[in-house]
């Protein structure tokens, strides 16, 4: 074994020692990389989840604007029915004593409200 060590000589040991501290260099050198993508990976995240964030507190205030909105319209348009119905209601009304006053109107077709 010793043999062996002596037929290496200077100049190989210097290579390989070499080639060993290129390959050490370029370990750290991407260690170094990795580390960089990794806190580059974990901005990108706390970025995206400060957006999904900031977009889900916007779609529920936009979700509550808009059920405010169609809760309103529904109010209206019940009013608006109602108002309907009972204007229909006093011309059924107005139309039934003007027939009963005179007869000669009693062939006019009456009012009909809705069912």
């Amino acid at each position: 074994m010793a043999q062996q060590w002596q037929d290496i000589d200077d100049s190989e040991l210097n290579i390989q020692s070499q080639y060993l501290t290129e390959l050490q260099d370029q370990k750290t050198e991407l260690l170094q990389k990795v580390q960089i993508l990794k806190t580059d990976l974990q901005d990108w995240r706390t970025k995206l989840e400060s957006q999904v964030k900031t977009y889900k507190t916007e779609i529920g205030d936009l979700r509550s604007a808009l059920t405010h909105e169609v809760d309103e319209l529904r109010s209206e348009f019940s009013e608006l029915k109602a108002a309907l119905k009972h204007q229909i209601e006093v011309m059924s009304s107005v139309q039934a004593a003007t027939a009963a006053a005179s007869p000669q109107h009693a062939a006019m077709p009456q009012l009909v409200g809705p069912s």
